[in-house]
């Protein structure tokens, strides 16, 4: 009887296995630096830094974990494709004493929104501003925060294009 059980416990395990995910959609490691390129069809990713320790945060509408560089799932359920924002956008001082300067070289003339949120994925503060082709600057003020780690969000629309979007983890100094 115990046989059968066991039998059936396997079986049911490998049918149910290509069902299983971690999360329903990409998930995206927030790392103090890092990024993700394709080369020749094959998708790398690399960090900086990584933590040892993983720290599962989350909110209704987000889930970070830190500390694991996560791989994408291909085909995964409600799939983010990765954009290229990161390729011409620049987040500096990391980690931040007073503030965290962006700077985005634009394609096209379209709209930045930034994003500046504590870990628990309150948001602290947020600016839209349009941006014209070629460099645009936009600075975050953190001089008044708590010494922690934040997340900011960018996204980029170019007129008459599509939304880009990623995140970084910033580490705010004393």
């Amino acid at each position: 009887m115990k046989r059968n059980i066991l039998i059936a416990g396997v079986l049911v395990s490998f049918a149910t296995a290509p069902l299983a995910r971690a999360q329903s959609i990409w998930p995206s490691t927030l790392n103090a630096t890092g990024g993700s390129t394709t080369v020749s069809g094959v998708q790398l990713e690399w960090s900086v830094g990584e933590m040892a320790l993983v720290s599962t945060f989350s909110t209704s509408s987000i889930v970070v974990t830190q500390g694991v560089l996560q791989t994408r799932l291909s085909g995964a359920v409600n799939e983010v494709t990765p954009t290229s924002l990161g390729d011409y956008l620049t987040i500096f001082p990391n980690p931040a004493n007073t503030v965290v300067n962006i700077q985005l070289n634009a394609v096209a003339e379209g709209t930045l929104t930034t994003r500046f949120m504590d870990m628990a994925g309150r948001l602290i503060t947020e600016q839209k501003e349009a941006v014209k082709q070629g460099t645009n600057a936009q600075k975050i003020d953190v001089s008044n925060l708590a010494a922690a780690t934040y997340m900011l969000q960018v996204y980029y629309k170019p007129n008459g294009g599509k939304e880009e979007a990623t995140s970084y983890k910033i580490q705010k100094l004393q």
